[in-house]
């Protein structure tokens, strides 16, 4: 998984009534009324919660005040929409992201680590991401989508993102490159955002645990690897009690963001870069897994040998 350097935009639900912003062409607003707006109903009357906040007052009015305007009559997807293409329209560029991912053994990590360290000139961030998974019901068209909301809690001050992932690039061009280019949409949002897509009728589908480490570097492109052990829960959001998915095993992911103008580039630079970690590994498109690699016990021993660490 991949988590960007760059500030992310952030998703703003609904303008505020009377606000510049709040014109007839704002995408979530529709047959918009004359006078102004009731006040939204309380927020246990419009969504069940997920998890208990402490006070109303930490939950984003603008959540609350954007599904208040449609009555429960209307598509759901119909909300959606305008939800994601008012963050579409906020962003200069469709934003592309370049990724490949491979699988590494545990006992191989921390030489990874120091080839990680030596090829990036950077310090590793530590992670502790959770990782929801949403799912679109049936009244949000034929074909099923997901949304992954993510929380790093290794950080001071966590905060929530949600992120879309369109489908991957297809045809000739594509099949030419050895990373995979799709589309791809974050935000951070607010922590009741969980509400929305439960009235917008997604579900729950799982939730993971990935703890790990991760190197964001400039070579040829804004590059991100991420060394991480997937974890899933035992009990509902109990992140305490997760276990290894795969014991032993860790996902290593390479990935890059991009645009339409530049993604040859950064395909090149990511492909490019995943060459010096051949000896340890080997990283591929999402979906083709090739496993273990025969020379990765010899790379690591040589590795830890050079730093002059002792196993």
């Amino acid at each position: 998984m991949r988590y960007s350097t760059q500030t992310p935009t952030t998703l703003a639900f609904a303008p505020t009534p009377g606000s510049p912003s709040s014109s007839s062409t704002s995408p979530f607003f529709y047959n918009k009324p004359k006078q102004p707006l009731p006040s939204p109903p309380p927020l246990d009357l419009l969504l069940p919660p997920l998890f208990p906040l402490p006070s109303a007052t930490n939950v984003e009015p603008n959540v609350l005040l954007a599904l208040s305007q449609f009555p429960p009559s209307d598509n759901s997807f119909f909300i959606f929409q305008r939800v994601w293409r008012a963050l579409a329209d906020e962003l200069e560029t469709t934003l592309m992201e370049c990724v490949v991912q491979g699988i590494i053994e545990t006992q191989h990590v921390e030489a990874l680590e120091i080839l990680l360290q030596g090829l990036c000139g950077v310090h590793k961030e530590r992670l502790r991401i959770h990782e929801l998974c949403l799912k679109s019901g049936p009244n949000l068209g034929h074909v099923a989508s997901e949304v992954r909301v993510l929380c790093d809690l290794e950080q001071p001050d966590p905060t929530w993102m949600v992120r879309h992932i369109g489908g991957a690039m297809r045809g000739s061009g594509a099949d030419q490159l050895s990373v995979l280019v799709r589309a791809m949409v974050e935000s951070k949002v607010s922590k009741n955002v969980l509400r929305l897509f439960y009235a917008l009728g997604y579900k729950l589908d799982h939730e993971l645990l990935r703890v790990g480490f991760a190197f964001h570097f400039q070579r040829g492109a804004s590059i991100t690897v991420t060394v991480s052990s997937v974890n899933k829960m035992l009990k509902l959001h109990a992140t305490d009690e997760a276990v290894p998915v795969t014991p032993g095993i860790q996902l290593v992911e390479v990935t890059a963001l991009a645009s339409s103008e530049n993604y040859t580039e950064v395909a090149a630079a990511v492909s490019s870069f995943c060459e010096y970690l051949a000896p340890l590994l080997h990283l591929s498109k999402p979906g083709t897994s090739t496993g273990v690699v025969s020379t990765a016990a010899a790379a690591a021993a040589s590795l830890m040998s050079d730093a002059g660490v002792t196993t």
